[in-house]
């Protein structure tokens, strides 16, 4: 923020951080025990949590930028985790052991592409840092050693990047370019209109809405247009939102935005389906007949367009940006200060997680990822004590929980 305001959550941190913590090391003291500690998760139970020191305190400077600037996200391999934390990256096996750290984090001062979180595609890690001025750069990491294989910064921000067959595709604020996976160099580009949306590869062919909201398809070899679509069957303008996500399964990509979800065919451009259940941005999670998407209306799993179950989700607006996860046939999602599990062919819910702060307020939290079972997220509670108390706050934490 930068109008001289703060929010009101941050008043009251400030007020609780003055006043509470005092209040509750000297009570605790009187009793001959160490401090409470600041955040409290109840419900499920959690198997492990790291503590991270933080440079954010809770109180936003009026007219600086602060650290929401680095997006505190999660991704997954099979038995990695990968916590993207204050501009520097952190893995983690499913034990909580702490693997290594990298500074290649997320920066996410650009407000074209939502929160962004790291990605694992074929075998590469991939970080984005859209740098304050226009200045985007797409990172590929081993995943195992951290090391940087290289780095793509044609200018302008970076949308999340997309993989298949040794390709990798991304936006930026005036082309869609391809580039080879295992150099990142430039192998052909398209556009000059734009494309403010992360692309998508499926069947030979890159597909990306264009900032005209139409849906266009690449052949991912040489750049060539294969087809070019309104969304609408009669023609006419676009239809496709411009900061729509798109997702690719086999030969279909899923196109999710605020006015509904797409199954259109990636050979030809076909709208094989549409639904309007489900408006939202986060990418869907396909997965044999079903997809499933988080919007407006909650969680839901969509067959052929339509709604097989829905699963509302109370203060939805707070989790709107965070991709869902899906293994062990659970989805499982966050919005702040409460992790769920509902079961993916009934939408039954199966566990349930909260974690607020020692004033009782929900803690922001980043996605889920899920990897061997477990389920981890990022907790952004700025916490006064560490799990041991013996650390100056204020403090993060990452939790994981058993799937």
């Amino acid at each position: 923020m930068t109008d001289g305001t703060m929010p009101r959550r941050t008043v009251l941190r400030g007020l609780a951080l003055a006043g509470a913590a005092g209040l509750a090391t000297g009570l605790a003291a009187a009793c001959g025990q160490g401090p409470d500690l600041s955040t409290k998760a109840t419900g499920r139970k959690p198997l492990w949590k790291h503590t991270f020191a933080t440079a954010d305190n809770g109180h936003i400077t009026p007219g600086s930028e602060n650290d929401d600037l680095f997006p505190y996200s999660m991704a997954a391999s099979d038995t990695t985790f990968y916590a993207s934390f204050e501009g520097k990256l952190y893995a983690f096996d499913t034990a909580g052991r702490q693997l290594w750290q990298s500074p290649y984090g997320h920066y996410n001062a650009s407000p074209m592409y939502g929160r962004t979180a790291p990605l694992v595609l074929e075998g590469t890690l991939y970080t984005l840092r859209n740098e304050p001025g226009g200045k985007g750069a797409l990172q590929a990491l081993d995943p195992v050693n951290r090391r940087l294989r290289w780095t793509f910064a044609p200018g302008g921000w970076l949308s999340p990047p997309a993989a298949s067959g040794g390709h990798v595709a991304v936006s930026s604020t005036t082309h869609l370019h391809c580039l080879d996976a295992a150099t990142g160099k430039e192998r052909w580009r398209a556009g000059g209109i734009g494309f403010p949306g992360g692309p998508a590869i499926a069947d030979g062919v890159v597909c990306a809405v264009d900032a005209q909201m139409y849906l266009a398809g690449f052949d991912v070899k040489t750049g060539r247009t294969r087809w070019h679509r309104s969304g609408r069957s009669a023609g006419g303008a676009g239809l496709f939102e411009p900061h729509s996500s798109i997702t690719p399964d086999g030969g279909t990509v899923y196109i999710h935005s605020m006015s509904g979800l797409w199954a259109v065919s990636a050979r030809d451009g076909r709208v094989l389906w549409s639904g309007t259940t489900a408006g939202g941005l986060t990418p869907v999670v396909p997965s044999g007949v079903a997809v499933y998407a988080a919007g407006t209306g909650g969680v839901s799993a969509i067959t052929a367009g339509n709604a097989s179950w829905t699963v509302p989700v109370p203060h939805w607006t707070s989790g709107a940006d965070r991709p869902l996860a899906f293994a062990d046939g659970a989805l499982t999602f966050t919005t702040d200060g409460r992790v769920s599990s509902v079961d993916a062919h009934s939408g039954a819910p199966r566990w349930t997680a909260a974690i607020k702060d020692y004033a009782d307020e929900d803690v922001p939290l980043s996605n889920a990822a899920t990897a061997n079972h477990v389920v981890c997220v990022l907790a952004k509670d700025e916490a006064v004590d560490d799990d041991a108390g013996n650390k100056d706050g204020p403090v993060d934490h990452l939790y994981a929980f058993p799937a």
